[in-house]
């Protein structure tokens, strides 16, 4: 079983750069994809943990055992009231036991899950059913780890193991596997054979990353 720990509150040493989608896929040991399956409640949501099954293989050699999101807790079914009142809000949140998860825009390659710009920064609320990419890395002992890292995206839902960001890791995997310094001529050559796919919508938003990618560009406010 893989285990994970977050924090609480959102506290960015200075200089901390926000891994890009290359730099993300490179440092992990293992990526999959991993279905939301149950949790431990505990006193606060704080201190609940998520249970996560890995289904699909990106990066690696074997399947990982279930893996544990710390930190972290299921949000209900029921969606928010349309209302901009913060009061009902927080009414409603407090019967209902903590906010809804946010689903991931499917066509984003970028931008973190809005779920993961609050409290720990990173993201901690999840729905039963998810289908999740993860990035696990050996920790200094040799286990397996969940990684997380503020405003990565580190634990983002996809429809199907054949969605857009499933895709674009498992280009980037190939990238990486490159020595780093030979990682941006293929990253040049890729672009240039997916810009030969107009008519594949996926290929096309891959080479638009895989160009954020090679210019060196993080995102503000996080760079």
């Amino acid at each position: 079983m893989i285990t994970e720990t977050a924090v609480q509150a959102c506290s960015m040493a200075p200089g901390y750069k926000v891994p890009t989608n290359l730099e993300l896929t490179a440092l992990a040991d293992t990526i999959v994809v991993a279905t939301v399956e149950d949790e431990r409640k505990a006193g606060d949501s704080w201190n609940g943990v998520v249970l996560v099954r890995p289904t699909f293989l990106i990066k690696g050699a074997t399947l990982p055992g279930m893996i544990e999101l710390s930190r972290a807790y299921l949000g209900p079914d029921e969606q928010l009231p349309a209302t901009n009142d913060v009061s009902v809000l927080r009414a409603w949140r407090d019967s209902h036991g903590g906010w809804p998860a946010r689903k991931s825009d499917p066509r984003e390659l970028r931008r973190v899950n809005p779920d993961a710009l609050t409290g720990g920064c990173v993201r901690y609320i999840f729905s039963k059913g998810m289908k999740l990419v993860l990035f696990p890395r050996r920790d200094t002992d040799g286990t397996l780890k969940p990684y997380r890292s503020s405003f990565s995206r580190d634990a983002e839902d996809v429809p199907s193991d054949d969605a857009l960001w499933v895709k674009a890791v498992r280009e980037y995997v190939v990238i990486a596997d490159h020595p780093a310094k030979e990682r941006k001529a293929a990253l040049k050559a890729r672009i240039a054979e997916l810009s030969q796919q107009p008519n594949d919508p996926d290929a096309m938003a891959i080479a638009k990353d895989m160009k954020v990618e090679l210019a060196g560009k993080r995102l503000p406010p996080f760079d």
